[in-house]
């Protein structure tokens, strides 16, 4: 904890403190047994007054589908307005006079091994913003910065593409630490697995998005793709959709 609160500290001439911001920290859990202490730690922790009155934002706890580094089981996704708010939650949680944090952090440990950090900020968002959304696909990339604002352009006529087919929703997201030489990802959101699969599968797809992948061919470099579900997702202060829009 305390070295990632050293890197937000580094990062602080770079990143935008003002910008919604969301965090990745990523975990190994062994067994489904761990996992499941995870979660009712979680449950307990997340509906206590200390976090009620000083988390000003939304928790997704994940689970990995498919993609990801082997060592990754579980990630949690801290979503905040902005970088500053999430800065001034980690120097809450890393008061070592707070026992709930203690006794929360302590279940943590004995069952999964932190695997890294990401650090993202918001650029934009296209479909439909749901709160419904519990899987989601999220694809890095790499750009040159001369190339962001074709993207940018290049996914809005994308969304116009898809609008009337497309079941869900998408966002752009700039990765500012965390990510090797990943730049930005695309994170799209479905209701279930079998929304995703059905997406996939279609004829709109093909048609929709075949233009944008040719662009996106010659502007940047795709790393390996991720799918996730969410566990568990405790809103305390906003909703995904509150941070999207």
């Amino acid at each position: 904890m305390k070295k990632f609160i050293f890197l937000i500290c580094l990062l602080n001439a770079t990143l935008s403190f003002a910008s919604p911001t969301w965090i990745e920290y990523l975990i190994k859990v062994d067994s489904p047994q761990n996992a499941a202490k995870i979660v009712a730690a979680t449950d307990k922790f997340m509906e206590s007054d200390f976090v009620k009155n000083n988390f000003k934002g939304s928790l997704h706890l994940n689970a990995y589908i498919a993609g990801g580094k082997v060592e990754e089981t579980h990630s949690f996704a801290v979503l905040q307005p902005s970088l500053a708010e999430h800065e001034i939650w980690m120097a809450k949680l890393s008061d070592p006079n707070n026992q709930e944090v203690q006794k929360y952090f302590s279940v943590l440990n004995a069952n999964s091994e932190g695997k890294g950090t990401k650090i993202n900020t918001f650029i934009q968002t296209y479909g439909t913003p749901s709160n419904k959304d519990t899987v989601w696909a999220i694809y890095p990339f790499r750009t040159q910065p001369s190339n962001v604002a074709d993207i940018i352009e290049a996914t809005e006529d994308l969304d116009k593409a898809i609008k009337d087919t497309f079941p869900g929703q998408f966002g752009l997201s700039e990765r500012m630490a965390g990510g090797g030489m990943q730049t930005h990802l695309f994170t799209v959101g479905y209701e279930s697995l079998a929304e995703f699969e059905q997406w996939e599968d279609s004829a709109s797809r093909d048609q929709g998005v075949s233009p944008f992948d040719r662009e996106m061919d010659k502007l940047a470099e795709w790393h390996e793709r991720e799918i996730v579900r969410n566990i568990r997702v405790y809103d305390i202060a906003i909703t995904l959709k509150d941070f999207v829009e």
